[in-house]
């Protein structure tokens, strides 16, 4: 028995030093490689960045520990090997496509239902569809010193023999009004200052949906991730031309990268936080919530490494 605490004592020891020594993520030094697909890869990561394969040896679905010959876990019964998304047909080994977001599972799927219930996830989905029509807006919208000369209208048949029965009794007409000044619709001004208010209280309503105290890294990555899935579902972006992994972006705080959501950052530790992304074709850089996330996802860090 006590050589088994002292064998323990060892690992435990080297497992701390070998956590102060690591490089972090951030700094874009690697410490391995991947078996599955040999990219570079840090001792915090779950996952691999690129492969998406299980690094670690514990549930990545739930955190449940599993030894290697167990085929699903004992704890939530999600299969070791992972789960196929029917849609990216790319291996998951978490309860949300790393890629498209969709639930794999049922637990994921029973998430997303009562997120949808959640009014917070709701007043999201309204303020994130004002911010695709504002944005569709501002495509046609002028500039405020551009106005459109509005062209004079002569009187109607019918106008003009109403004036000649009250010349007759003594009415003198109006005088026609000259030709007055109008605008297409509103300025592009007026919609950016309505765009940028929607996209701050977007992002004000996105940063108070927290997950409860307490919650594991498993729980909380669920948790947001849930709060997407239900987003887009009650928005029904179809309708409403929002590309379905465009309108929400995960900002990372961990490696500084923006995912399309948390289930797609390959870190053991949880943080970060929702934020609007919009389309800097149409926005100035600066706007906030002005972001393009496939710009930003395909500058990752992560690489293969032939």
């Amino acid at each position: 028995m006590s050589e088994d605490v002292g064998v323990r004592e060892r690992v435990r020891e080297k497992v701390a030093t070998k956590e102060k020594t690591a490089p972090s993520v951030a700094d874009g030094s690697p410490f391995g490689k991947c078996p599955h697909c040999g990219a570079p890869i840090h001792p915090d990561f779950e996952i691999c960045p690129v492969c998406g394969g299980k690094l670690v040896d514990y549930c990545t679905f739930c955190g449940a520990p599993m030894l290697p010959t167990d085929v699903d876990c004992p704890e939530c019964g999600m299969p070791a090997e992972g789960v196929m998304c029917p849609s990216c047909h790319i291996r998951n080994y978490r309860p949300f496509c790393r890629q498209c977001s969709q639930p794999l599972s049922r637990a994921a799927r029973r998430a997303v239902d009562k997120a949808k219930q959640d009014p917070k996830v709701q007043e999201a989905a309204r303020l994130l569809k004002r911010v695709a029509e504002l944005q569709a807006e501002l495509e046609g919208a002028v500039p405020a010193d551009e106005a459109v000369p509005e062209e004079p209208k002569g009187p109607t048949e019918g106008e003009i023999r109403l004036n000649e029965l009250m010349a007759k009794v003594g009415f003198t007409p109006a005088e026609t009004p000259k030709a007055t000044t109008r605008k297409i619709g509103r300025t592009r001004e007026e919609v950016m200052a309505e765009y940028q208010k929607a996209v701050e209280d977007a992002n004000k309503v996105m940063e108070e949906m927290l997950p409860p105290a307490g919650s594991t890294p498993q729980e909380q990555r669920n948790f947001y991730t849930a709060r997407k899935v239900a987003v887009m579902e009650i928005v029904e972006e179809k309708w409403y031309g929002i590309p379905v992994d465009k309108t929400m972006g995960w900002v990372c705080n961990r490696c500084q990268v923006l995912h399309r959501n948390p289930s797609e950052c390959a870190v053991r530790e949880f943080g970060g936080k929702w934020i609007t992304c919009t389309d800097t074709k149409i926005v100035p850089e600066g706007t906030p919530g002005a972001i393009e996330y496939s710009e930003k996802v395909e500058k990752k860090v992560y690489k293969r490494e032939e």
